[in-house]
């Protein structure tokens, strides 16, 4: 070996945000906000290349991603609203066009009782 030439240094095995982030391929903000793991060493946050390929394969196994919320159908409990669909509010319609609209869409109406007006 020559005088003067060094042998070149190992990669880095922890990473500051920055290059976690480019890791990564996000940016600092949403790196975190996803609470990605890091370690603490004085003021400074480091990220471990193991820690953040293990967190990125739970990430995924998960299915945070979009793909996920595609994927995820919203359970239908027809208990909860009595197989009706209430007017907004949920109080029974009183008046004539919310009952011509529930009939005209074939939902079924309940008969108004009429109102009594006190003088």
């Amino acid at each position: 070996m020559k005088e003067g030439t060094a042998l070149p240094l190992p990669a880095a095995r922890c990473l500051n945000k920055e290059q976690a982030g480019e890791y990564l391929g996000i940016g600092v903000t949403l790196l975190v906000e996803l609470g990605v793991p890091f370690i603490k060493l004085g003021r400074r946050c480091l990220y471990d290349k193991l820690d953040l390929d293990a967190w990125l394969d739970d990430y995924k196994s998960r299915e945070q991603g979009r793909a996920g919320k595609e994927k995820t159908l919203w359970p239908v409990k027809p208990e909860s609203t009595g197989d009706k669909t209430l007017v907004s509010g949920g109080l029974t319609p009183s008046y004539q066009t919310a009952n011509a609209y529930a009939k005209a869409l074939g939902l079924k109406t309940a008969v108004q009782p009429k109102r009594i007006s006190r003088s």
